[in-house]
């Protein structure tokens, strides 16, 4: 009967609390991405993370589409030109075979694209095809992006960092007019969507030239029997709600998937350490003389001993997943501060007359320890754990960050390490670390504040009158 009266105390002092009531909000909404992660994003996230080829549709590092209406600014999404988007023209003449690729874009963006790709997938059974691709921009400019002999049946372009594609725009820019007045690099995505002046190959000068372009591409065949198909794709500046990091990684996908990520480790570190250790406070306490001496000599050493240098030491010798880490921690934390506070609180309980009644009619100490005291610590022990999640969650990340955490799964911790591994700070990628800092604070906030709460229930001298 206690226990229940005890539960639903609680629940009604986390309702009528305003910090417990707002807490429990935020908490219902990490819950809610949880769920839709659990749901909406059914794939083997640990695989297809650490996949890179997964991600290659996606630009790299590109901020989140929101940010275009906070800058009021139109950023350019990825385009992406399928075999089906091009208008297919095949025809024969003189034992070749021309097969003719065309595709328009409306161009229309305040920004220039992050990179430039394409793919000829050629069928031919004799010589090598010949490919040029050339694109049509809207003031008339024909320029020639490739043209060459293709190496074989799956052709990859990447025309933004291959040198000699590089090369060629440049040498067709010059023989149309316009005139580099540089010698170093060229920025094929931004010349060639740059409106023709003596600032198109310079970067941050550049100006955007809007309107409708057409790719065309031109794959000559020696036998009729010969095809080919192609793709092109315009990487853009923004992607999705929380945009990608540097391989291209949808960040949406690991941060919703690390909602339930951090809510399970979180949550079995903090029911575990705050179950056994309630236990062990309870036996302390109940059984006394030697036992008791034991334990809270054992309590105080594991108090003295430091936590996080053990659990880096044993993370550096051993490749540790994140639920080994969970038992680590769990192994780490079998006595603490909490086996104090259930050893007092046992202390005022075994004084009740109902405990007295008990020991009267012979139940045994075992039936006493696990029928009458431990269900009046619940309530104690379901606060310690609200209050404790908040402290497990940040201790995943801070390994994270220090790189000791799982490897392979994408957590809101794992996330913060790479983006600082990678210079987000210094490049200003801000979302990478922003979005998933701010999603712990919150995690972390929601628990605080309903702890806050019940710290008043298990607290009478804070009990609000």
């Amino acid at each position: 009967m206690s226990t229940a009266i005890g539960l639903k105390d609680l629940g009604k002092t986390i309702i009528s609390s305003k910090s417990g009531l707002i807490g429990l909000l935020i908490l219902l909404t990490v819950l809610g991405i949880s769920i839709f992660a659990l749901i909406c994003v059914p794939f083997d996230i640990v695989r297809k993370w650490n996949d890179p080829t997964f991600w290659q549709d996606n630009p790299k590092v590109a901020a989140p589409q929101w940010f275009s209406q906070i800058i009021g600014k139109n950023l350019p999404p990825t385009i992406h030109l399928s075999p089906q988007d091009f208008n297919k023209y095949e025809y024969g003449v003189t034992g070749l075979k021309y097969v003719v690729l065309e595709s328009r874009i409306k161009y229309n963006y305040d920004d220039f694209p992050s990179e430039l790709f394409a793919a000829i997938y050629a069928n031919f059974s004799g010589n090598n095809p010949l490919a040029t691709i050339k694109l049509m921009r809207p003031d008339g400019l024909e320029v020639t992006i490739f043209h060459g002999v293709l190496k074989g049946h799956v052709n990859l372009l990447f025309i933004s960092s291959d040198f000699s594609i590089k090369e060629g725009i440049r040498n067709s820019l010059a023989n149309l007019g316009a005139v580099s007045n540089s010698t170093g690099t060229i920025y094929p995505e931004i010349c060639l969507f740059a409106v023709k002046d003596e600032n198109m190959f310079t970067y941050g000068s550049a100006k955007v030239l809007k309107g409708t372009y057409k790719i065309r591409m031109e794959i000559i065949c020696s036998n009729v029997n010969d095809t080919a198909d192609a793709k092109f794709t315009i990487y853009g500046k923004v992607y999705g709600l929380a945009g990608t990091d540097n391989l291209r990684r949808d960040l949406f996908t690991g941060i919703v998937w690390g909602a339930p990520v951090a809510l399970a480790f979180g949550l079995s570190a903090a029911i575990a350490t705050s179950i056994i250790q309630s236990l062990i406070g309870a036996l302390s306490a109940w059984y006394g003389g030697l036992v008791d001496e034991i334990i809270q000599r054992v309590t105080e050493v594991y108090m003295i001993l430091p936590f996080l240098p053990f659990l880096i030491m044993i993370s550096i010798i051993y490749r540790v997943n994140l639920w080994l880490l969970v038992l680590l921690i769990i192994a780490l934390s079998i006595f603490g501060g909490i086996t104090k506070t259930a050893r007092s609180v046992t202390f005022q309980i075994i004084s009740e007359q109902y405990i007295e009644s008990a020991i009267s009619y012979g139940a045994s100490k075992m039936r006493i320890l696990f029928l009458y005291i431990m269900p009046r610590l619940l309530p104690y022990i379901v606060a310690n754990i609200v209050l404790n999640v908040p402290a497990f969650v940040f201790l995943e990340a801070a390994l994270s960050i220090l790189g000791l955490g799982d490897p392979t799964m994408p957590t809101w911790g794992k996330v913060i390490s790479e983006a600082y591994s990678n210079g987000a700070l210094i490049h200003g990628y801000w979302w990478w670390i922003l979005i998933p800092a701010f999603l712990i604070i919150l995690t972390a906030s929601a628990f605080a504040l309903i702890g806050y709460a019940l710290d008043k229930f298990v607290n009478p001298r804070l009990r609000e009158r």
